[in-house]
């Protein structure tokens, strides 16, 4: 026989009203995480054209300057096509992600969110999409490219989890920029130099055995590494990701984790 609890509700239920509020809570939790991407999507459409020029510039003029004195080789020129792809990827996460969030929060968006009411789980998921998003013209355009340039390349499955992984490891230290930053200048000037100097302090445009001895031993320390390591196998008709793919979302999870703990939801 089922028990009565103290207010005359039977524990089932309280059982069933507790499932109830769990499944309001997620289907809410998505909706709010949908209700930011769609804002961000909205503030998009006045400039889209110029998010679709920003991949010509940096990656592909990145692959061009390195091409040219890159020896011609196969392996070579693939590895520099890997390191434009890791590149772009990287510093568009860490650029737009921590744009995006510097701007909410000086310009007094993060405010009206917070009032919504928006959780910082949800705020901090919807932007990290959007900059996710913004990634994707960058990896078809070098995708694309690199299949009428003639590159050597044998796109497997693995690709599109190894790039997701990449964007990921990416969107954690940016939530402690974007959060601490003093000023929207300030953290925009740090979002670049972290995008970039994570990027070419590792061994992405080239092996760790081509590698200089300081270089060597941060590759072995930066995620940027095992991310390139990882997508030149997916260019090259390899599968065998797996150690690449636990070492950055080990680190992922760990640095979103702690980015999204010490996020700034009330400006002092």
């Amino acid at each position: 026989m089922t028990g009565l609890t103290d207010s005359g509700f039977s524990q089932t239920d309280s059982g069933k009203a507790a499932k109830s509020r769990t499944s309001l809570g997620t289907a809410k939790f998505f909706y709010d995480v949908w209700s930011i991407l769609e804002l961000k999507i909205l503030f998009l459409k006045g400039g889209w054209g110029w998010y679709l020029i920003r991949p010509l510039v940096f990656p592909l003029g990145m692959y061009y300057f390195l091409r040219s004195i890159a020896p011609d080789d196969p392996d070579a020129v693939l590895r520099v096509m890997t390191g434009a792809m890791v590149f772009g990827v990287a510093l568009m996460m860490a650029n737009m992600l921590a744009q995006l969030m510097i701007q909410d929060r000086f310009l007094g968006r993060l405010k009206l969110l917070i009032t919504m009411p928006v959780s910082k789980g949800a705020y901090a998921t919807g932007v990290m999409l959007f900059a996710a998003l913004q990634a994707a013209p960058i990896v078809i355009l070098l995708v694309v490219f690199a299949l009428i340039a003639g590159v050597d390349m044998d796109l497997t499955w693995a690709f599109v989890p190894m790039i997701v992984v990449v964007l990921i490891s990416m969107a954690g230290p940016t939530l402690f920029i974007a959060s601490y930053a003093p000023s929207a200048e300030v953290g925009g000037i740090m979002a670049n130099l972290f995008g970039i100097a994570l990027v070419m302090m590792s061994p992405v445009f080239f092996t760790m055995d081509q590698a200089p001895l300081l270089l060597r031993y941060l590759g072995w320390v930066s995620p940027m590494r095992y991310g390139a390591d990882g997508v030149m196998k997916t260019l090259s008709g390899q599968t065998d990701i797996w150690v690449e793919l636990v070492v950055l979302g080990v680190f992922a999870g760990t640095t979103v984790a702690l980015g999204l703990w010490k996020l700034r939801w009330r400006e002092r």
